[in-house]
């Protein structure tokens, strides 16, 4: 039987008040994810609801349930990055990053597979990402052409500091694909307007800011969301085309890929892992620019490379990982990975209705999408990860879901 975060002595109770109010909070939470200067509004909500389920746990009053597909893969990468702690090149900032941008994000996961443990709450939950990254772009795009005057050939969003241009399409896709998921399921025209013109200011924002990664992913996530309607993807995709074939963003995939300064990054990266293979630099993610002599691996480079610039982290989540936690690190990372596309290609095959492998569908797309931009920018930073970790969660629900509308089935078949 599945574990919902209820209480156990109905409504009208404390309890029950207590219960309610963490969806809330995680609500307000992740709306707030892609915000900038929005920490201290984040960091209380996610406290007080992570106080919220501690007090009704120790109580007795709801029923939380840990059993999640990534188990293995996930307790396998936590324990191998807590026993590389005590290799670490720089021990402070390994355990406050180990705390800080893993511990906290586990637990985040858990509140969230709980507090939206249905599949109106996990709807709720995708109109919460994309109301979000619909307010934060009509914002930005108003402030940066607007009230500054940039002109509309000039990368958006040059002058960010948080949520910069490179990372910003991360939100940007995931709005877009779930978008598309609730046109295809919304009842009435009126939502069908709504979630259509959220579309809008997520592309002008992918193409304004030119990232040529993350329009990789939006291809790669349509191909994904759209792939039953054939006629639909084929029309979308042309329309896509000719758009880049117009926009300043088509000659930043013309021009010169082979001399890309990730191209000598990777190779220096790679100079260090080999140093260090079996428990990485440490999981601190101010050690590979701060305590490592960049300088060092840099001269194991070939020639034509040592003229270019040394960036201070990896940019890319796979290499970065592998730096931090070495080879079994990343191992086990692709494992928590590959457990995730599992679980959803499991229930898109043995789906209980079409709602759901439709929302599946989406949160592949969604995942894959990350991954993909992951491969070629630096997504190890509150946002990305915050973002990371409601994927995870989606996918966990729907898995859940899933299994509890098919009992007679079997966990191998799920």
């Amino acid at each position: 039987m599945e574990l919902k975060l209820t209480t156990k002595d109905g409504h009208g109770t404390i309890f029950s008040f207590l219960a309610a109010s963490i969806p809330v909070l995680l609500g307000i939470y992740v709306f707030l994810v892609p915000f900038p200067h929005t920490t201290t509004i984040k960091e209380i909500c996610y406290y007080l609801s992570v106080l919220v389920v501690v007090a009704l746990f120790l109580f007795r009053k709801i029923q939380f349930s840990f059993q999640t597909p990534l188990a293995v893969p996930g307790i396998l990468f936590v324990t191998w990055c807590f026993f590389g702690l005590f290799f670490a090149v720089n021990p402070a900032n390994s355990i406050h990053d180990f705390y800080a941008h893993l511990l906290k994000y586990i637990l985040l996961y858990f509140i969230l597979i709980n507090g939206f443990f249905s599949l109106k709450r996990l709807s709720a939950l995708s109109w919460i990402l994309i109301a979000s990254a619909s307010s934060l772009f009509v914002w930005r795009l108003y402030y940066y052409y607007v009230k500054l005057g940039t002109p509309f050939a000039e990368r958006f969003g040059a002058c960010f500091t948080e949520v910069t241009t490179n990372l910003i399409g991360i939100i940007a896709v995931v709005s877009i694909v779930f978008s598309i998921h609730n046109i295809s399921q919304a009842k009435g025209w009126p939502r069908r307007i709504f979630f259509a013109s959220c579309l809008l200011p997520a592309l002008t924002v992918i193409f304004l800011a030119q990232t040529r990664s993350v329009l990789l992913a939006l291809v790669v996530s349509l191909v994904v969301v759209l792939f039953a309607r054939k006629k639909v993807l084929v029309g979308v995709l042309s329309l896509l085309a000719v758009i880049l074939s117009l926009s300043p963003v088509g000659g930043r995939f013309t021009s010169n890929m082979a001399d890309n300064l990730r191209i000598k990054h990777g190779l220096l990266v790679w100079e260090v892992v080999k140093d260090y293979p079996v428990t990485g630099i440490g999981f601190g993610m101010q050690t590979f620019g701060g305590d490592v002599d960049l300088q060092r691996y840099n001269a194991r480079l070939p020639e034509r490379f040592q003229g270019q610039e040394i960036l201070s982290n990896p940019h890319n989540m796979y290499t970065d990982i592998a730096v931090r936690t070495g080879i079994p690190g990343i191992i086990f990372f692709l494992g928590i990975m590959f457990s995730f596309f599992r679980i959803l290609w499991q229930s898109r095959k043995n789906g209980a209705s079409d709602g759901i492998v439709s929302f599946v569908n989406a949160v592949f797309a969604a995942g894959l999408s990350f991954f993909i931009i992951g491969f070629f920018e630096p997504v190890f930073s509150h946002y990305p990860e915050s973002v990371l970790c409601v994927i995870f969660s989606m996918g966990t629900i729907l898995w859940r879901i899933n299994r509890d509308s098919r009992p007679s089935m079997t966990e191998e078949e799920l």
